[in-house]
């Protein structure tokens, strides 16, 4: 009998800081997100794949499809590959144009949410407030602003993240 394959949370965690921060460090026209994906994945393929390299290979080939997508909110999307590609080294079958289309279909919808309430709602309003604090003098001002950003935002991420894995592929149909 084949042994289980089950991520660890702490392989989870460390994809969604490596996405968090890499998302966009080789950014490119051809690929967009889709090197920073597979780096976020790197502990992930090593544990699914790493016995078999013929899948190993699939896999990288798989995830570096042109991807893109707002990185916090969409980073739902990449936990929900996470869930399916867990499932399918266990021998589900979930084809490679399965996975990609769940990528690209939730992408642009994902991007879409995310823009929005980054860039032109919760940014703007930050801002203001740091500005306003700032155009007197206060040095509170930028810290206030970088503060409540990242205060928000990387929770936001790291829910969005940990929801899409723990709905998986199952987690289509919900959304949609």
């Amino acid at each position: 009998m084949a042994e289980i394959k089950k991520l660890d949370k702490k392989e989870i965690v460390s994809a969604f800081w490596r996405w968090t921060f890499f998302s966009h460090a080789n950014y490119n026209y051809e690929r967009l997100e889709a090197t920073g994906l597979v780096h976020a994945f790197k502990p992930v393929v090593k544990k699914l794949y790493g016995d078999n390299p013929e899948e190993y290979k699939k896999f990288l080939l798989r995830h570096m499809q042109f991807f893109n997508t707002e990185p916090h909110i969409g980073g739902l999307i990449p936990g929900i590959v996470l869930a399916m590609e867990e499932e399918r080294a266990n021998g589900a079958p979930i084809t490679d144009d399965a996975i990609n289309g769940v990528k690209t279909g939730l992408m642009g919808p994902f991007a879409g949410i995310g823009d929005t309430l980054w860039q032109g709602t919760l940014t703007p309003i930050l801002l203001a407030l740091g500005l306003s604090l700032g155009a007197q003098g206060n040095l509170l001002g930028p810290i206030i602003y970088t503060a409540l950003m990242f205060g928000i935002m990387f929770p936001v991420a790291y829910i969005c993240w940990m929801k899409g894995y723990e709905l998986g592929k199952v987690g289509i149909e919900k959304i949609l």
